[in-house]
């Protein structure tokens, strides 16, 4: 059954919420503009320390000898990293002869999803209705079940054991003459299910642990942990789990990987490119013989794609932040939910509208140092989007007189 909340919010209230939705909005508005600059000086100074990167990067063909000749200089290079030693997780009996092993940690758990609808009441009183439902799944931490809004869910939940996901590198890899630094060894990719060898001893004590969480006796004769291939799993039974159950999955990226690498030299080992221009860092990993220019490519494209996800989030604060700030007017009219919404409607649609000529606009102002002919191109489309909303604007207004004409007669 799901489990509902009913909230009324009366005509003033709604009205004074509106009143505070100025200022909220005109703040969302206001460091939405502000990381607006931030973002494209971000975005060009990483472009500019890739480009510069790439005019200063050099190919280093040999790493089996440790070359004074490279010390300092930005290379590209492919070679095989590898492993001295095995890695180990010793808790749950995981070996490899690996570069990385990994414990990643489930629990299966009722979870709570929520829904609202909002009914707009004659008057200008509101009526939020939020229905609650409950599901078991896998997540990647416990959930807090007193917190659950329906009171037969607030006790459900319970984990056999809190166990913290870990990622182990391996600390002496070689790669070639050289060593390879942690920010290299960890962007190594190449998962592969680790098996799990547990004795019998670590068994029981994993299984002494859970009856200990659990509050049970040491003598009580149950069996919580089993093993499969690459999984640990506290439970009653790994085909049918239940609420509590705890699943441990390890994996690890075998030894001898062959890579390429963009960094710079620094005696027998690397560290990243540091623009001399503006501090970015630039350096990549990629797996296999890929080129350098291929790398930078794909450096560029990533930036690209930071970029372009960040202004497409700071639009919809913009448009959510000038939609708060004019929302007084919708609420006003809210006395008649019809024409509440309608008024709502064209808010949004101007709004949304005036969100994007605002971001276009100081996108452009941000440029103009730096993409001169870019900004322009912008200004011109925050210019033609104004005149239109305006034209539009005047249009509906004339239509709305001529109707109001026609009914009087």
């Amino acid at each position: 059954m799901a489990y509902q909340e009913v909230n009324r919010t009366s005509y003033g209230k709604n009205v004074g919420n509106s009143f505070k939705g100025i200022f909220i909005g005109l703040a969302m508005v206001i460091i939405a503009t502000i990381l607006i600059f931030w973002n494209e000086n971000r975005a060009i100074k990483t472009y500019k320390a890739i480009g510069r990167a790439q005019d200063a990067c050099v190919e280093m063909p040999d790493i089996n000898t440790v070359s004074p000749d490279f010390d300092g200089k930005t290379v590209h290079c492919t070679g095989v990293a590898s492993a001295s030693e095995s890695l180990s997780d010793e808790n749950f009996g995981v070996k490899a002869n690996a570069l990385c092993i990994r414990r990643d940690v489930e629990y299966y758990q009722w979870v709570e999803h929520s829904k609202t609808t909002k009914k707009e009441k004659i008057g200008g009183a509101t009526e939020e209705t939020t229905t609650y439902t409950y599901e078991k799944e896998w997540v990647s931490s416990p959930q807090a079940s007193s917190k659950f809004k329906d009171p037969e869910y607030q006790t459900r939940n319970f984990v056999y054991q809190v166990v913290d996901d870990k990622e182990t590198l391996a600390e002496n890899v070689s790669f070639g003459a050289y060593k390879l630094p942690e920010f290299v060894v960890g962007a190594i990719r190449g998962n592969e299910p680790a098996t799990v060898e547990m004795d019998s001893t670590t068994l029981q004590q994993w299984n002494n642990a859970v009856k200990a969480h659990l509050g049970l006796s040491d003598t009580v004769n149950v069996n919580y942990i089993s093993v499969r291939d690459n999984v640990v799993y506290m439970g009653s039974n790994m085909d049918n789990p239940n609420v509590g159950d705890v699943r441990i999955t390890f994996t690890y990226v075998p030894n001898d990987q062959q890579i390429s690498l963009i960094a710079n030299v620094k005696g027998n080992t690397f560290e990243q490119y540091v623009d001399p221009k503006n501090g970015k860092t630039v350096s990549s990993v990629a797996m296999g013989d890929v080129p350098a220019e291929q790398m930078f490519e794909a450096l560029k494209k990533n930036n690209k794609l930071i970029t372009w996800g960040i202004r497409l989030l700071l639009l919809i604060i913009i448009i959510a932040g000038f939609r708060k700030m004019f929302s007084l007017v919708p609420t006003l009219l809210k006395v008649l939910p019809f024409l509440g919404k309608g008024a709502g409607a064209i808010l949004g649609f101007a709004c949304t509208v005036l969100g994007i000529a605002w971001t276009c606009l100081f996108t452009a102002i941000a440029w103009i140092s730096v993409r001169p002919v870019l900004a322009i191109i912008l200004l011109v489309v925050v210019v033609g989007l104004i005149v239109w909303l305006v034209s539009r604007s005047k249009k509906k207004k004339a239509e709305l007189q001529e109707n109001q004409l026609e009914n009087e007669q």
